[in-house]
């Protein structure tokens, strides 16, 4: 009972922060696991059919009219990752493998993570309480500046992330493509953002994306394309899931099994991202005519991949339970545009959750305080207040 309340707590989350779209794929999964939506696309809620899709690069692409190329081309340029296919998005991904080694992962926690834990911990044990939320913002707002060349500072860092966050509030179910004034807006949003990112593309320093792309001869226009896409699509996914993970672990009970056996961490971790589903939606073009689910596509078709609803249809959150093997790492896509940050999201999360059950084993945990986002593409508490009491 116990977990059920748990999740319809997270259903309430993903609601209150986009109400229209989460009911209209809701609406859209109850009609079958393909259904044509008239100026949306094919909706496609089946995670095998999704599984499919994902790993066909001959039917379907991210390039191409209906792709997120389209949509996301003209703002941040052509080259950036997240809109690719083919030879040179498998070279730049090569790139990039240096900065999400274990090795270099192991540093960003002992550097970064590990001292905003320690002072989250503190804070709970001097208050009594602390936010979830801003733990979360501040660790991975320093983590993707230390990645992308940003000053490691907290409130520079937020306000990084503050500004990545305006131009994903743009981005809605129905868009294809930004024009006009919009466009305008959020390239001159993107201008605050990559000005930081020229300076460390020119310092050359090969721990930091710009200066490991320049290092391997990538030009500064191409590798600014690639920052932008960390900036815009990496940081909020983590963010939006630190809280709802806390949430799932105190509401279900499951923290309290944690803390007597850390050793459940990563299983509760993928079933909190199997529920959460931080990549709600993704997006495909038709490159050549085919079936799915039993429905026609051509090219220029828009397919998008409810992975949200997919993954729901396995129930409750219940770590006891595998992933089904159709859903595994679904929320992380498949194929070719595997999340290439899946390590460094999932070390942020099970360093998280092992330090919640450790603070619990001593100092139960409870929440007493929460707000909603609204109007975000991200679904989270915009708070999430904890607080703890002497056992």
């Amino acid at each position: 009972m116990t977990a059920r309340i748990a999740t319809r707590e997270d259903r309430r989350v993903v609601r209150r922060a986009h109400t229209t779209g989460y009911l209209a794929l809701s609406s859209i999964n109850a009609l079958g696991d393909a259904v044509r939506v008239p100026g949306v696309g094919l909706v496609v809620n089946d995670a095998a059919l999704i599984r499919q899709i994902l790993l066909d690069d001959v039917h379907f692409a991210k390039v191409g009219p209906g792709g997120s190329s389209e949509l996301w081309t003209p703002v941040i340029g052509g080259n950036a990752l997240l809109n690719m296919d083919g030879p040179a998005h498998t070279q730049l991904r090569r790139k990039l493998g240096p900065l999400f080694t274990p090795r270099f992962l192991s540093r960003i926690v002992g550097d970064i993570l590990e001292p905003e834990l320690d002072a989250f911990r503190r804070q709970l044990g001097e208050m009594g309480r602390a936010d979830v939320v801003g733990y979360a913002e501040r660790a991975a707002a320093l983590v993707i500046c230390r990645l992308t060349g940003y000053p490691a500072d907290a409130d520079a860092a937020t306000a990084q992330l503050a500004r990545a966050r305006e131009l994903l509030r743009y981005a809605k179910l129905t868009t294809r493509r930004f024009e006009g004034a919009t466009l305008a807006a959020m390239r001159a949003k993107l201008s605050e953002l990559t000005t930081i990112a020229r300076s460390a593309y020119r310092e050359a320093d090969r721990e930091t994306v710009p200066g490991l792309l320049r290092s391997q001869g990538l030009g500064e226009h191409d590798a600014i394309a690639v920052i932008s896409a960390l900036v815009i699509a990496g940081t909020e996914t983590i963010v939006s899931f630190l809280p709802r993970l806390a949430q799932l672990l105190i509401t279900s009970g499951h923290l309290d099994r944690l803390a007597d056996d850390p050793s459940g961490v990563d299983a509760a971790v993928n079933e909190g991202l199997r529920v959460t589903v931080p990549s709600p939606v993704m997006i495909r073009a038709v490159a050549e005519a085919t079936t799915v689910g039993g429905r026609r596509v051509r090219p220029g078709d828009r397919i998008i991949l409810s992975t949200v609803m997919a993954c729901n249809r396995a129930g409750d959150f219940d770590p006891d339970r595998l992933v089904p093997a159709e859903m595994r790492h679904l929320w992380f896509g498949a194929g070719a545009h595997f999340c290439i940050g899946m390590a460094l999201a999932t070390l942020e999360a099970t360093t998280f959750a092992a330090t919640l059950a450790d603070i619990h084993a001593t100092t139960p945990l409870r929440i007493v305080s929460k707000r909603y986002k609204t109007r975000t593409i991200a679904a989270s508490y915009q708070e999430l207040i904890l607080e703890c009491t002497p056992s």
